[in-house]
């Protein structure tokens, strides 16, 4: 996983106001049942988000961030990718989610996304974290009507029985892309943000690219808990999601 189930959840500057949270049940295209939170502001105030999360699944991590997005106005519809293969829907830190990330198949993993587009309505944004940030750029390279994607430290490599993507699958995004990476991650190289500047660049898709120096794989989830606090590259993640997600 890309944080611990202590770590605190990432606090927008401003305000924030209140949100009212719902465990559902989505149905994929092929019939299987997709665990899901949605967290809906009282005053909507910008689009929805489709919100992936990393290995982990739905865990309370991403449902208390969920509610971070709606509190700024977004309905946040946080999915989960395990529904296929683990009985119980409970993300917690007692679950092991390692036998079920080696059965994942990306055409599923998209087929869910699909379901939570479908369930917001709308052209909504897909936003997501290490696997999840590669699944919401692989997201943009479909038919799911969406309106940009947001990738943090997307992580491209194997994937339960699948190859790794390579570098120039980001050519085929059809929507504005802003991907989010750490300096000093040691999970997904500099190479990769450097081939998807080159890639989307010569497709000519829109997209900002930023790598923080110093930062590690998993910042946007950890900096309270790293021994070097970040709260200045916290806030302009924020900053930047404010100005992409529109």
């Amino acid at each position: 996983m890309c944080y611990d189930e202590s770590d605190l959840v990432p606090v927008p500057p401003g305000e924030e106001h209140p949100v009212r949270g719902a465990e559902l049940e989505l149905t994929a295209a092929d019939g299987s049942r997709v665990a899901a939170f949605l967290a809906r502001p009282e005053r909507p105030a910008g689009p929805a988000i489709v919100l992936l999360p990393d290995a982990g699944g739905l865990d309370p991590f991403y449902r208390e961030l969920a509610g971070r997005f709606a509190g700024l106005g977004h309905p946040t519809l946080a999915i989960d990718y395990y529904g296929r293969t683990a009985a119980s829907p409970a993300r917690d830190g007692r679950f092991d989610y390692l036998p079920h990330q080696r059965r994942l198949l990306r055409d599923t993993m998209l087929l869910d996304v699909a379901a939570a587009v479908q369930r917001l309505g709308g052209r909504p944004y897909v936003l997501g974290f290490c696997l999840g940030g590669a699944t919401a750029l692989l997201a943009g390279t479909t038919g799911i009507d969406v309106a940009g994607v947001v990738a943090f430290y997307p992580w491209t490599g194997d994937l339960g029985r699948e190859p790794a993507l390579p570098d120039a699958f980001v050519a085929g995004v059809r929507v504005p892309v802003l991907g989010l990476f750490g300096g000093a991650d040691e999970v997904v190289p500099a190479a990769v943000p450097r081939a998807f500047d080159e890639h989307l660049t010569a497709a000519g898709v829109p997209h900002e690219l930023v790598v923080y120096p110093g930062a590690p794989h998993g910042f946007f989830e950890r900096h309270y808990l790293d021994r070097e606090v970040r709260p200045d590259t916290v806030d302009d993640v924020w900053r930047r999601l404010a100005a992409f997600l529109v």
